[in-house]
């Protein structure tokens, strides 16, 4: 009996028909922290009223200024984002990394 439940974990841990794409994906997502879940609100900047602080350069904005990271959750400023992936700037590094390693 132990044989057999050995085999099963061996044909579970590497499923034959994985698309290479998910795989970089799923690597991808383990190299970045995730700062805040989708939806919560940036942090409100106790010295100014109706402003929000962008958790990449620490400046006051208006919340249509800010945009929420897909990957990490961040809030991003314009100067902060990048619209090549969508991503915050920090985000938006580690992406090219992997296409990069990825490459070789």
């Amino acid at each position: 009996m132990t044989v057999l439940k050995r085999d099963w974990l061996r044909k579970k841990e590497a499923p034959k028909n994985k698309d290479a794409s998910q795989d970089r994906f799923s690597d991808l997502k383990k190299d970045i922290v995730v700062m805040r879940k989708q939806g919560q609100p940036p942090v409100k900047d106790p010295n100014t009223f109706a402003q929000y602080v962008c958790d990449l350069c620490s400046t006051d904005h208006p919340i249509s200024g800010l945009r929420q990271c897909v990957l990490c959750g961040r809030w991003a400023c314009d100067a902060c984002w990048k619209d090549e992936f969508y991503t915050c700037k920090s985000c938006s590094g580690f992406i090219k990394i992997h296409t990069q390693l990825n490459k070789q």
